[in-house]
């Protein structure tokens, strides 16, 4: 291979690279939403943090109200470095049952809470017919689109096993994500992307 096209080849992948992981988008909100068939106050129990669906992914297991306005304590399944479950202390604003509420991560045992300063979650649950509009947002400064990207499929994939889950009672977990191949196929992208760096024709 040419070393013209070895360079092209090299500021392309650091171009890319450069985009999905660096470049500064600052402050943006991502929103992803779907028709769930259900009834509106079923599905704010299962996504109010509070309700008595909360656990229906499996996600949460336990929220605890604290001392002052929309403070609460939301113990999740997933572990820390710690070995020991994520506690997360959240402010619950604009609470309009069940229509609507937003939630900011004050503290977190798993990330430090500079991860957390400009993140925020919004729910929104609207009646249409029989059905209901659930619409997710997720408000964070962001560099590289690849974290951004991330959150929009996670985003997606939360809405698709929720209607799963309002139409049958079950949760399914796992996803085209996790299968074998996807994961091969995020290593043949990977390799591309960077075998120029260790000079492979």
């Amino acid at each position: 291979m040419s070393p013209i096209v070895m360079a092209i080849l090299l500021a392309g992948n650091l171009g890319l690279i450069f985009l999905l992981m660096t470049v500064p988008l600052g402050l943006r909100t991502v929103t992803v939403s779907r028709l769930v068939a259900a009834d509106r106050h079923r599905l704010w129990q299962a996504l109010w943090p509070f309700g008595s669906d909360a656990g229906w992914s499996g996600e949460i297991v336990s929220t605890q109200a604290l001392d002052g306005e929309g403070m609460a304590r939301i113990t999740l399944s997933w572990e820390g470095r710690d070995g020991q479950p994520i506690e997360r202390r959240v402010a619950l604003e604009n609470v309009v049952e069940p229509s609507r509420f937003s939630m900011r991560v004050l503290d977190d045992s798993s990330l430090d809470a500079s991860f957390w300063a400009n993140y925020r979650e919004t729910i929104e649950l609207a009646a249409e017919g029989g059905e209901t509009r659930v619409s997710l947002s997720q408000t964070d400064r962001y560099r590289g689109v690849a974290f951004l990207i991330f959150r929009y499929f996670a985003m997606r994939r939360e809405l698709g096993k929720l209607q799963r889950w309002a139409r049958t009672g079950e949760y399914r977990k796992g996803g085209w994500f996790e299968h074998p191949l996807s994961q091969v196929g995020f290593a043949v992208l990977s390799a591309f992307i960077l075998w120029p760096f260790f000079g492979l024709s």
